[in-house]
Parts: C-alpha cells; structure tokens; sequence
C-alpha cells in the first residue's frame, strides 16, 4: 500500500510539471535579466586563422566586452575581448584575452579532444535553436597552444571527419593571448529557416592562475543557462545531407590452445575481419548512425577497482557506437550501455522533430539478444522539460525485458524539482522504480531533499540498479566557496544521509558521509572524510585522508590516500597513491591500491605513452592484481582527419596477457 502511494505521488509531480510550466514562457524566462546582444555581421573576407586579430573584419566586428567573475560577480580581473563575424561557410570568433602575467599562462594539452585540466582556456558557446537547454548547447574549448576541444549538442565520435574539421590558431602576446576560431556550419544542427533568427551565445574563459572564470554573461557557479546572451538577426546557410562512411580493415596473428587426448596445445590462428559506421543525415536535423559488425574488442575499456562494495560497481563504457549521439540517450541508471555486451549491428537515428522536441532511437542485433530504445525530449520552458522513453530487451536464455520510464525536471530561480518514474515488465513481473529531488541551487550552499523506491520485482535488464526491494528518504548539502587571492583556492564539503528500510520493514541503510576538500594556490589538495552507518545487519564506519601535489596538473602530480574502519563486519585498511609524470614526449602514470580486509588484495596499473606527434602515439598499460597480470602495446594514429591505424600487441581488456597482434585500419569517407 505503501508503495502505491508513493509511486502515485512521483506519477503525479512528474505529470504537474507539465501543467506547472504551461503559464510560463521562455521570453518570460529571460526578461527577467538584461541580456547581452551581438549582432550578426556577415564578411565577405574571413579572417585568415592564424592567431593575429589584424584581419579587415575585425576592425568594424562587434565587439563582446565586460567579463564578469561568476564567483564574485564583479567585473574580472583580466578581461577578455571577443568578436564574431560569419559567411555562409563558418562562423568566425576573435578573442584576445588579456593577462598581466603572461609569462605564467598555463598551456599543457596538444591532443585535440582531450577535456582541459589545469591550465588556461576559453570557450565560445553556441545555442542554434535558442531553447536554453544543455541538450541543444555546443561549445568550443582551446588553450593558449591551439589545442581544440569541441562538445556538439548530440554527441560525436572522435574521429576528425565526424565532429567536424574547425580550425583554432593561438599565440601569446606580451598582454595576454590571442585565439581565432573558425566554425563550419556543416558541422552543427540549426533551424532550417529564411529568416533571420535569434540565437543563444557566451563566451567564458578559466584561468589556472588565480582559479578566476569570466562570462562575458554570467551564468553564475550553477550555469543558468537561461543567462546567455544573444545573436541577433543571424542568417544561417541551407544545410547540406551528408553521407559518411567509416569502414575498417583488421588482420592479426593470436595463440589458441586446443585439447588433444587431455592434453592442451597451443597453435597460432589467423584471423580477418571487417567491418565499418555509416552516418547520413536523413534530414538537416536527424541523422542515422549505422554499425555492421563493430569492433568492440580492441577499444581500451575502464578498469574496475577492487575497492570494497556490496554491491556491482559502475563501470563507465568507452564503446564510440554508444558514444554517438548519447547526449540523446541518458535516461541515468535505466540505461547502461555495457549491458549490450554483444552486438553485430546496430542503428540510431537521432535529432529534433522541432526546436522544442528531439526524440532518438537505438536498435542492436545479436543472435542471443535484441535490444531496442526510442526516447523523445520536450522542453517546455528555458528551465523545464519533460522526459519519454521505452526500453526493450530480449535474450535469448532470459526472455523479454520491457521498461517505460518518465521524467521530468523544472527550476525556478534557485529552486529545482527533478523526478523520474520507472515501470518494468518482465515475464510476470511488473515492478517499479521512483525518485523525486527538491534542491536549492545556492552560490554557496546546495542543500537537497529526496524520495525514493524500487520495488522487490523490479528487473531492468538494460540498466544500473544493484539493489531491490527498498524504498526511504535522502537529504544533503553542498557548500563550495573560492577565493582569487590568499592561501586558499577553493574549500568545498558535503554532508550527505540515507535512511531506506526494505518492503518487509527491516533496515536496508542508515548511511551518512561526511567529505571536505581543501584546495591552495600553490596546488595542494587535502581531502578528508568519514562515512558510516548500517548496511542490512553491518555496522560500518571508515574514514578517509588524502593528500595531493600538483593537483591540478593532469601529467605531473602525485597523491596518496588511506582509507581505515570497519566495514561488513571485518577491518579494513586500503592505501590507495597515483603518480603522473611527462617530459620530452614521454607520459607514464602509476596507480596503485593495496586492500586489507578479508584477504589482501592489490591492483597496480601503470600507463606509459610516448608521443611522437599529437596524432600518433605510442602507449601501454600494464594492470597487475593478485590473480592476474596483463599488458597491452599499441602504436596508433588516431583522432585527426585522414587514416587512423593501430598495431596492438596483447589484448586490452583480457584478465591475462595474450599473444596476440593485431593490426587495424580505419578510413573516412
């Protein structure tokens, strides 16, 4: 009885959200802050991307001035000046930032389509359909080397010729640095109009030095989006369809054994193999994506940790078929993608049915499974939209699996309300999976308010869900607070509590964690926390301390941490350390833990990359636990426009090094 009624009260808000934002609109939304305003100017003479703002179309570009520290919402203390300009080929964006120090910019990554960690940068942001959601938001990232970063609002692979080939150039200058940006139309989806048309634009920039991030409009520390500024009266070019092939080739020698009269030899196998993507846009605005026979086995996955937990770990998957397009695809726990561990095909169509509706399908085949998703998206204002989908399964040995799930999310000011509900049919069993959150989005404070269930029947074989049949509350807070200047660079904490009993009434958790971190100026991290409770008929309580040099340079740093308590009714003592260097090409990185709790368990893993050029590398990784040791090497070319290869000797993901080469072969077409 209980749980119909909750289940009836998250059905009810989630539905309410539709009918709660039906009075509002996305003009009321943003008048309720001034917006900033560029006008589209369109050049007959581009820019030539060289890093130099000398150009004729700068001169007479509009100009985007007066960054603000989204922090201390005061204007920044180095400003920044951005440009923009475009033809009916490629948007283009000046941006000279400007540094009283610039002999201490920070600029460290040469891999393209590598996310940036400690150093400088700055970002232009681009919101063709102008709906304020995240989903529909692109935004560009380079550093002061020129290295480019690009998230489109759907998702890309990250061959050069599927996300686009845009151009940067950046130079430092005695007053700062100098970036140009040039962004084809081809490469993003926008409205198919003849009229010119309003879009959402920012720029922001991050400064490893001081930990200072500008907007030219603030979003503030939680990115209100609804913030942005606006480019005004922008015509964009008819969309050309594209077709795009993507086809490899494999040829590789492996060791097999074989029994023969009890005994076991071994003998070397050849193997070929072929396979490739397609990518057409069915119309400017949805594209198919279509996969015949991928090669998932050579794709370097997550590593699981030996770290202590009742239940399945989450392990991220790094397969660029799910990849694609998953912006479209995230429905949280009730999608996992590793669940389709075997496919031989697979096709998506993906994109929008309107400026406010974008709706994405995914359909896998393997002869002991089929699996199918179709998901649509409605936002309703700037700050609200409403969530479909349906999920099908079905395996061969384990039958038919079907999952709806609802959601929705609506924030007004600082106030956000997010929920989500989930049924499921397998064979008999019709069980269901709720949550509502109540927060407040505050600059220092993020406190929050939760409900939950998921019933004893609840199967979802595509999803992450370890545990059934329990329901109860959560409630927390976030505090985060920087400083620009002094010894400390950022302190941030949260205090977090579970209380959930099973169906029966007995005690499923009674958790409670306490975190902190305390980041300097100079780039030591101390981290510290405890966290205990109950756990069915457990008592735990472990705590936590770590500390971290560099730490916010990705390839130079060291840390070391110490877990020590109870948990599961036996001590438990985990040392945990990494170790990251690079110079003159060469990166290695060490990961290290050592568990003692009910046996002593370790897991080392040692990463060794030499760069011959930011495309061409040649890299190892070595992971060595109690049970098993492998190693893997590859020479590989890959992320840049023209031909990738890969010559990988061992296998990547095996429990145990194998005698194996491989070579692999991709072409863009």
């Amino acid at each position: 009885m209980k749980s119909q009624i909750i289940y009836g009260i998250v059905l009810l808000i989630t539905l309410s959200l539709i009918s709660i934002t039906n009075g509002q609109t996305a003009h009321a939304q943003e008048t309720q802050t001034v917006k900033k305003e560029l006008p589209a100017i369109k050049t007959e003479q581009p820019p030539i991307i060289d890093g130099v703002l000398n150009d004729a179309c700068w001169q007479d570009a509009p100009k985007a001035v007066g960054f603000t520290d989204e922090r201390t919402e005061k204007p920044a203390k180095n400003q920044s000046v951005g440009c923009l300009v475009y033809t009916d080929k490629a948007i283009y964006i000046g941006l000279h930032l400007y540094d009283d120090m610039p002999d201490k910019i920070v600029a460290r990554q040469t891999k393209d389509q590598t996310r940036f960690q400690g150093e400088d940068w700055v970002s232009f942001s681009l919101d063709p359909f102008h709906t304020h959601q995240f989903s529909d938001r692109n935004f560009f990232l380079v550093n002061a080397l020129g290295t480019k970063y690009a998230h489109l609002a759907t998702g890309r692979a990250e061959k050069s010729e599927w996300i686009g080939l845009w151009k940067t150039a950046a130079q430092i200058v005695e007053d700062g640095w100098i970036v140009e940006i040039e962004i084809p139309w081809q490469m993003l989806d926008y409205p198919d109009t003849n009229k010119p048309i309003r879009m959402g634009i920012n720029i922001d920039r991050g400064q490893q030095r001081t930990g200072e991030k500008s907007w030219w409009c603030n979003l503030g520390v939680n990115e209100f989006r609804e913030n942005d500024g606006h480019w005004v009266d922008v015509l964009p070019p008819r969309r050309k369809r594209e077709l795009k092939l993507l086809p490899y080739l494999i040829g590789g020698i492996n060791e097999t054994e074989t029994s023969v009269r009890a005994t076991s030899e071994s003998r070397w196998e050849y193997t070929a193999r072929a396979g490739g993507d397609i990518r057409y846009e069915v119309t400017p605005q949805i594209r198919l994506i279509g996969t015949a026979n991928p090669d998932f086995d050579n794709i370097e996955q997550a590593v699981e940790g030996i770290d202590f937990s009742y239940g399945e770990r989450y392990v991220p998957d790094r397969r660029p078929f799910f990849s694609e397009g998953g912006n479209v695809y995230r429905l949280g726990n009730s999608f996992h993608s590793r669940r389709i561990a075997d496919m031989d095909g697979g096709l998506k169509l993906f994109g929008k049915l309107g400026k406010n509706t974008s709706i994405g399908t995914l359909g896998t085949y393997h002869q002991n499974n089929q699996n199918f998703i179709v998901r649509a998206s409605q936002s309703l204002t700037a700050t609200s939209n409403i969530n479909a989908a349906f999920l099908s399964h079905h395996h061969r040995d384990t039958g038919l699996n079907n999952v709806g799930y609802l959601s929705g999310d609506v924030r007004h000011g600082k106030f956000s309300v997010g929920s989500n509900l989930v049924q499921t049919w397998a064979d008999e069993s019709d069980g269901r999976n709720g949550f509502i959150s109540l927060g407040y989005n505050g600059q220092i404070f993020q406190p929050y308010l939760s409900a939950f269930f998921v019933d004893p029947d609840f199967v979802n074989r595509l999803g992450y869900r370890p545990f059934t049949g329990y329901r109860g509350v959560g409630m927390g807070t976030f505090i985060k607070n920087e400083w620009r200047q002094g010894f400390f660079r950022r302190i941030s904490a949260s205090v977090q509590s579970q209380i959930s009993n099973t169906y029966e009434g007995k005690v499923f958790r009674r958790d409670l964690s306490i975190s902190s971190l305390i980041l300097t100026h100079s780039d030591y991290a101390l981290a510290a926390g405890w966290r205990g409770g109950q756990f069915e008929e457990f008592s735990d309580s472990v705590f936590s301390i770590g500390l971290r040099a560099r730490a916010s340079d990705r390839f130079n740093n060291v840390g070391i941490t110490y877990n020590w308590g109870e948990q599961a009714g036996e001590r438990i003592h985990r040392i945990s350390g990494n170790l990251n260097l690079r110079a003159y090409g060469f990166t290695a990185g060490l990961t290290s833990q050592i568990q003692w709790h009910f046996e002593r368990r370790y897991q080392q893993i040692l990463t060794f990359t030499y760069d011959f050029s930011p495309a061409l590398s040649l890299g190892s990784r070595l992971i060595w636990q109690a049970e098993h040791v492998n190693v893997y090497f590859a020479l590989r070319r890959s992320g840049y426009a023209g031909m990738d290869f890969f010559i990988i000797l061992g296998d990547p993901n095996a429990l145990e090094f194998k005698q194996r080469l491989v070579a692999k072969v991709i072409r863009a077409f």
